[in-house]
């Protein structure tokens, strides 16, 4: 009988139709201990039981694994995967930043030369002659002007000699006017919802007053309800997506259309000269929509995938935003800075090996009311003793994921020629053979 004392096991796949197996790794030796064709658990406790020098087994937060080991081995010290763990705080705090951020996040422009840019690429004619006329009152040369705003000097002359009276009429677009319209009605709606709720009506009370359903109801009357739609200001993946940035800012650094859209091509992009016009055309409207909510003051545009990413990377290596952005965005939604404060707060007990820091950060997870984390806490109390043990040892499942993939290999060479009992004694005569 093989000798074990301490095991990892995990599920792989087999076959289509949700057929699935269990391998058993030892730690020590780093071999396969067995497979079997279930991740069943009355069939993983049987098998389990018939390997009586376990000790110590490493697994995922399966309940099904939990259960079949505490079934066979009820003194086995089971460890849960800090890999599985912290997988699932990133993916419930990305819920909760998905929930947070309506489209990309609009935060007031940091950099005083970024943001004339940034002016200059949504304002109309209108507002880049003011904008021209207004740095000239400054004391700016035309030199200074040009560099700043990306025009020629020439059009910089005709900006500062133009009358009040001969400065065109801003005119709003036909799809502003739309969103106008959308964000003023949803407006309406949630100022009737709340007015009810004033009144003492009950949410149930006010569904049957208004129509409206429950989670409407409740989403109106939260404090972090926005009128502008989570989609809007996002895009769709397409020919330009990869080179939004960098048109951006030719655009704000005043090359021509035609002169960016050499510049991209050179770079892969196959799109025609008239969808990247429609392109900085829609990113005009946008940006003036947001920068008229936020009251007029200039703003600049971070997709929130950034900040997701920054659940996985520090700041010095991801490109699409900066400190000063960081910053500015916890400063409009410092529910964000505490998400942030507790997922890198957890990451730390595994660092320092600290089981006593564990119950009271789950007490200040929930004072956040935050649902996603929320439901993480629930999850690890469910498993309170395996997940304490993964931050006090060093067993972890890596061993047997590094496995899983050789096993995954033998079996698409194998694919349709063999059972299942001829790939686990393949896969046994491999590993003990190396």
């Amino acid at each position: 009988m093989t000798q074990v004392v301490a095991v990892c096991i995990d599920d792989f796949a087999l076959k289509k139709r949700q057929r699935y197996g269990t391998v058993m790794v030892d730690i020590e030796t780093r071999r396969i201990v067995d497979l079997i064709e279930s991740r069943e658990m009355e069939d993983v406790s049987q098998w389990l039981s018939k390997y009586p020098n376990l000790r110590i087994v490493s697994r995922d937060g399966s309940t099904t694994y939990s259960a079949a080991i505490t079934h066979a081995h009820p003194e086995a010290m089971q460890v849960s995967d800090r890999f599985h763990i912290l997988k699932n705080l990133n993916e419930r705090a990305t819920q909760a930043f998905q929930k947070l951020f309506q489209g990309r996040i609009s935060i007031p422009v940091t950099d005083r030369t970024q943001r004339i840019r940034y002016e200059m690429l949504i304002a109309s004619t209108a507002g880049r002659v003011r904008m021209v006329k207004q740095l000239n009152q400054e004391g700016r040369s035309k030199e200074e002007i040009r560099l700043l705003v990306g025009i020629s000097e020439r059009l910089i002359k005709k900006y500062i000699d133009m009358r009040e009276e001969d400065i065109p009429v801003e005119k709003q677009t036909s799809r502003g006017r739309e969103h106008d319209d959308a964000v003023k009605k949803l407006l309406d709606r949630a100022a009737r919802v709340r007015a009810l709720r004033e009144e003492g009506l009950s949410i149930t009370e006010i569904t049957q007053k208004t129509g409206f359903t429950s989670a409407i109801v409740k989403t109106y009357l939260s404090a972090d309800f926005s009128p502008i739609n989570a989609h809007y200001g996002t895009s769709r993946e397409g020919k330009m997506q990869p080179y939004r940035e960098e048109i951006l800012r030719l655009r704000a650094d005043g090359l021509k259309y035609r002169e960016i859209h050499e510049v991209v091509k050179t770079k892969g992009y196959s799109g025609s000269l008239d969808s990247l016009r429609i392109y900085i055309s829609k990113e005009r409207r946008i940006r003036r929509d947001l920068q008229a909510a936020a009251g007029g003051a200039p703003v600049e545009l971070i997709d929130k995938k950034w900040i997701i990413r920054l659940l996985y990377k520090p700041i010095d290596s991801i490109k699409g935003i900066t400190s000063e952005q960081l910053a500015a965005i916890f400063t409009m939604y410092p529910k964000a800075e505490l998400i942030f404060e507790v997922v890198n707060e957890f990451k730390e007990l595994f660092k320092t090996k600290t089981p006593l820091a564990l119950e009271p950060w789950m007490d200040k997870v929930h004072t956040l009311h935050c649902p996603e984390l929320d439901a993480f806490v629930g999850g690890l109390k469910v498993d309170m003793d395996a997940v304490l043990n993964a931050i006090t040892t060093d067993y972890s499942n890596g061993l047997v994921e590094g496995t899983i993939n050789k096993i995954k290999t033998t079996k698409r060479i194998m694919y349709g020629r063999c059972r299942f009992s001829l790939l686990k004694n393949k896969c046994l005569l491999i590993d003990h053979l190396c």
